[in-house]
Parts: C-alpha cells; sequence; structure tokens
C-alpha cells in the first residue's frame, strides 16, 4: 500500500494561510512560499510517476519535496494537510520516523481524516520495532475516545458554545420555569466542563508529558542520563517508535517511555516531540 497525498483543498486555502500567519508575512513574501509549496506538489507528482521505473532518483524526489514542505512549517504555516502532505513525502522517500512523527502533527489537526488513518498505518507496519501498548493506555484511549477523535481547536470552541449556552439557558430559566430549560443547562455544563477539562490536560501534558518520535537509526537506550550507564534494552530502537517523555536534563537526555510502559534515557537529539506552538 502507498501513501496517499489530500492537495487540493490545502491548494485552494494557501493564500489565506500565508496571509493568516504573521511569522510567514514577516519572513517572506506570500508569492515566494506559493512558489515553494507549488515546486513541491510538482516534485511529489514527479516523484509518484517514476517511482515504478527509476526508484531511486522517485526518493531524492520526495525527500526535495519534504524540504519544501518542511521550510513552509518553519515558515509558522499551521495546517493538517500541509503535515499530511509532508508525512507523506517522507514515508515515500523511506524515512519512518519522520513520517510518524508528521503523521501524528496532523492528525492533533485533522484528527477524523481517514487517508490519514490509513497511511499512519502503512508508516507503523515499516517501524522495524515493534511494541505494543500496554492495557492500561489502551482503556484510556477508548475510555475517552473523543478527547484523542477530536482537535484542540474543536474542544475549545464546544467548551466555548456550551458555555455560552448554560448561561442563555439560565437567562431563559428566568422566564419560563421548566424543568427541561434547567436539566438543559445542566447538561450544557457538563459538556463544557468536559471539554475545558479536556483542553487543560492536552496543555499540561504538551508541557509536562510530550509524546515524541524517534528519528534517527540505531537508538541506545540507557538506564541513566549518559552514555556512561548500562544499556536498558538489548537492542536499539528503530526511527518511528514512540514514546512519552518524562524527564529531560540541561545536558540533552531525555527519560522516554515507551507504549509497553518501560522506559530510559536517550539523547535528544535522537528524537523529535510531536507537540508544536502551534498545533
Amino acid at each position: 500500500m502507498t501513501a496517499r497525498r489530500s492537495t487540493p483543498l490545502l491548494l485552494c486555502l494557501f493564500p489565506l494561510l500565508v496571509a493568516g500567519s504573521v511569522r510567514a508575512q514577516t519572513a517572506r513574501g506570500q508569492a515566494d512560499l506559493l512558489a515553494e509549496f507549488q515546486q513541491g506538489l510538482a516534485e511529489f507528482d514527479e516523484a509518484q510517476s517514476a517511482q515504478a521505473r527509476e526508484p531511486e532518483r522517485a526518493r531524492g524526489l520526495f525527500r526535495s519535496a519534504a524540504q519544501r514542505f518542511a521550510s513552509l512549517v518553519g515558515a509558522g504555516i499551521v495546517n493538517g494537510r500541509l503535515e499530511y502532505n509532508l508525512a507523506n513525502c517522507y514515508l515515500q522517500s523511506g524515512d519512518v520516523g519522520r513520517a510518524i512523527l508528521h503523521y501524528r502533527r496532523a492528525e492533533r489537526l485533522i484528527p477524523r481524516d481517514p487517508l490519514l488513518r490509513a497511511n499512519l498505518s502503512v508508516a507503523h507496519s515499516r517501524c522495524l520495532t515493534s511494541i505494543a501498548p500496554s492495557r492500561g493506555s489502551e482503556f484510556l484511549r477508548s475510555l475517552f475516545f473523543w478527547h484523542y477523535q477530536t482537535s484542540l481547536t474543536g474542544r475549545k470552541k464546544a467548551a466555548l458554545l456550551f458555555y455560552v449556552a448554560v448561561w442563555l439557558l439560565l437567562i431563559a430559566r428566568n422566564f419560563f420555569r421548566r424543568r427541561a430549560v434547567a436539566v438543559g443547562a445542566i447538561a450544557c455544563a457538563i459538556v463544557a466542563a468536559a471539554a475545558a477539562g479536556s483542553v487543560a490536560t492536552q496543555r499540561w501534558t504538551d508541557r509536562n508529558a510530550p509524546t515524541g518520535v524517534v528519528t534517527d537509526i540505531d537508538v541506545v537506550v540507557y538506564k541513566g542520563p549518559g552514555t556512561g550507564y548500562q544499556r536498558q534494552f538489548e537492542q536499539p530502537l528503530q526511527p518511528g517508535v514512540e514514546f512519552t517523555r518524562r524527564e529531560q536534563t540541561r545536558a540533552g537526555w531525555w527519560r522516554i517511555e515507551l507504549a509497553d510502559g518501560k522506559s530510559g534515557w536517550i539523547e535528544a537529539p535522537q528524537a523529535e516531540l510531536v507537540p508544536t506552538n502551534g498545533a
């Protein structure tokens, strides 16, 4: 199965995305950004056409397209489709670690996109280190599915909308003394509190226990923050392994916790975090 991209919508919205990014405006002109984006799409299409006949050339074109899309992200453009296309380029070029990283970033912005889920599954199947999640983490994801399957922006809007609805219903109750109005106010208050709590939880985890992805090859996990410690695992981690960062040191070491609950220390440059300032 090959990765699929979804570009028409992003292409139509691109001028608005650039206009909405103050950082992008001050760093480069809109015309330059649009030209970079279109060149990236052209290279991606050319790479797909050459994939069967010239695989090495195709991989080079995918890497070039990835660099162009990455420059747009670096210019301050925050968009799930852009992250998704960037992930597709990395996946097709063979960089599984960065593909999963950017699929995860896209997932935070467009969490219910079926193509994204399918391509993320393909990327996971190509990861050479397989770690099964613990039952506890799977249970939490099932119980709070709405937290994981909706975007942060969507939950913010829901919290505000239902908060306003609570007050409107309370005002209405002064004129209509009906039980349904009071019940509606209580229901809206519960939804508003749940959405606000979800937003606060994500903000806290992004700051204190962010998720991340291994991007380097043969990453050794140590029992302490330094190469002088013993290895935690016999086999090194390969690109694409996901984790939660539990601690960090000023010397550039992270204590990571894997999906199965096991933990250890790696050097920070060997991985990247999923949360960004814009997502």
